[in-house]
């Protein structure tokens, strides 16, 4: 199977890609930025529509809104569709809600598997196209554009960023962005028009699962959530295996997905920073957040949480046994932990903020 080996560079923690030999026929970037795109379509979802209804993009054809329902425009990452990760995921525990509908987003063609350089370029027209789609609808009824959530996994996260700014750029600002482990591959930048950044919408929030190989390491929402230190996530195989890490990757959306019906609350406790966390700067306290479906648009800062070791996930308020160790949790290796450690309060700077 074709993988992405990401190495961690020790100064400044961009990541590299080597991508084993393939057919440059196989993998294609967008030269043409116009929408519609007929590799970018729609699913409406809602409780007539349990199963999903086709969408004309170019004339929004059969699509009726309610004015006063939640508007939820699923978005999916790299190597996956509309019947892939968090759509499988996401869509049926968002139709448990009454009086919601769901826009699925599919772009799989312009996402295979192993063209992930030309998935990053694609990822700007896709974003383009989505808020193409979107304006219409917005501009045509406020209430909507009040209650537009834009939720994005992995690589969708950016995308979300990108139909933000597109909308923005037309005058409709998006209220709310759901980041689920956004993508670091080619995303560690300080360019904000070329990642997710807390500008694109009025509150984002963020869950990180897997920090050190797909997902980034800094926080980049309003609120930034770390399970499990973010670093490894329970019962996802071994750690030698770099597949293990694309289980810690999904497992941001599963957590998502639990929080939307659980009865218990993915409680998270502030700390400065992910390494105030790590070497025991901050303890539980009583400066909590929920993470997932019902996070608060007023939280800020970066919270921890440790969760149970398969589902039900949710731990409520019991801060107890809290993980605070790198070695041993990584593919990185135990070598590349020490390195790390080495840095000393430097690595705080590091972890806060995305460089070139």
């Amino acid at each position: 199977m074709l993988k992405l080996l990401l190495i961690l560079g020790f100064l400044n923690l961009e990541f590299f890609i080597t991508i084993r030999a393939q057919d440059p026929l196989d993998c294609f970037q967008l030269e043409d930025s116009e929408c519609p795109n007929s590799n970018v379509t729609f699913r409406l979802y809602n409780s007539n529509e349990p199963f999903g209804l086709l969408i004309d993009a170019d004339t929004i054809e059969g699509l009726t809104l309610q004015s006063s329902d939640p508007l939820k425009v699923i978005i999916h990452g790299y190597n996956s569709s509309h019947s892939g990760t968090p759509n499988l995921e996401l869509v049926p525990q968002f139709l448990q809600i009454p009086n919601i509908s769901i826009i699925s987003v599919d772009y799989s063609n312009l996402v295979p598997d192993p063209c992930y350089t030309q998935s990053v370029h694609n990822a700007h027209v896709v974003g383009r196209c989505i808020g193409y789609f979107l304006f219409p609808i917005l501009n045509s009824n406020a209430t909507v554009t009040e209650k537009l959530h834009l939720i994005g996994f992995g690589l969708g996260a950016h995308v979300a960023s990108f139909a933000a700014n597109y909308l923005s750029d037309l005058g409709l600002k998006v209220p709310h962005i759901t980041a689920l482990d956004p993508a670091k591959p080619l995303y560690v930048t300080t360019d904000l028009a070329e990642r997710l950044d807390p500008s694109d919408a009025d509150f984002i929030d963020v869950i990180h699962t897997d920090i050190f190989i797909y997902g980034l390491m800094q926080p980049v929402g309003h609120v930034d959530f770390f399970p499990n230190k973010g670093v490894v996530q329970p019962n996802c195989g071994p750690i030698d295996d770099i597949d293990t890490h694309h289980c810690y990757h999904v497992r941001a959306v599963e957590y998502y997905a639990e929080s939307i019906s659980s009865s218990e609350v993915f409680w998270a406790f502030r700390c400065r920073d992910l390494y105030g966390f790590i070497v025991g700067e901050c303890e539980p306290n009583n400066d909590v957040e929920q993470m997932g479906y019902f996070v608060r648009e007023t939280a800020r800062g970066n919270y921890f949480l440790m969760t149970n070791g398969k589902p039900p996930y949710c731990k409520g308020k019991d801060f107890s046994n809290l993980d605070r160790t790198l070695y041993g949790e990584t593919y990185l290796g135990d070598a590349l932990v020490s390195k790390l450690k080495e840095l000393g309060p430097s690595l705080r700077v590091l972890t806060t903020d995305i460089r070139k």
